[in-house]
């Protein structure tokens, strides 16, 4: 089963669940958005359901917001439209081919850990931004619960789950430094399992 038809099989399950720590995801917002101007043109790869982009749309100029999966885009769509917001654009496009821009930021939460080559991820990204710019990503570091391993591959088998790298939060930090960025920000939000929070800053 392809990534796409994985995700377009698990939306309105995916959908349906809250955001598991609600002060934690608020944090990751405010200092996402303290990097970001009014006329801010910004980049989301792997923007699910749109929760993310619907969130920081007063903070910046326009969005184009995209993901592999088609479902979760119309489920998208129709949270954009019900909360009237005009400045968001979505299309459906994995980390690969993203839209060229340039950006004034690109970001990517809960998605490197599920890319099957999470450095061009991060150099993708990078492409997309103008110098000065940002790559903003929060990544779950689950390599300390090595005991998922086998539950997430057995659910594998039966196609409910996805393939789940375990990083180390230091691997992550590295990603951004291989891809010729300079980390400016990080953080855990939450501390446990670490979601580990970077801002970095393309030269």
């Amino acid at each position: 089963m392809t990534d796409a038809k994985f995700w377009n099989k698990v939306a309105p399950r995916y959908a349906a669940r809250p955001i598991s720590d609600e002060a934690a995801y608020a944090t990751t917002l405010e200092r996402t958005a303290s990097y970001l101007a009014a006329d801010a043109a910004v980049l989301e790869a792997g923007a699910g359901t749109g929760t993310t982009a619907r969130r920081l749309a007063p903070h910046a100029g326009r969005i184009v917001a995209t993901d592999i999966s088609d479902a979760l885009l119309e489920i998208a769509r129709s949270r954009i439209e019900a909360d009237g917001l005009t400045n968001i654009t979505l299309e459906q496009t994995g980390v690969e081919s993203l839209p060229e821009g340039p950006f004034d930021a690109a970001i990517a939460f809960n998605l490197l850990h599920l890319v099957p080559d999470p450095a061009a991820a991060v150099a993708t990204l990078a492409a997309r931004v103008k110098p000065g710019g940002y790559v903003i990503t929060k990544t779950t570091a689950l390599s300390r619960m090595w005991y998922l391993r086998p539950l997430i591959g057995a659910m594998r088998l039966f196609r409910q789950a996805p393939k789940v790298r375990f990083f180390k939060v230091a691997e992550i930090d590295a990603l951004h430094e291989a891809a010729g960025l300079t980390i400016v920000e990080t953080g855990n939000y939450p501390a446990n399992p670490p979601a580990r929070f970077v801002v970095a800053r393309k030269g």
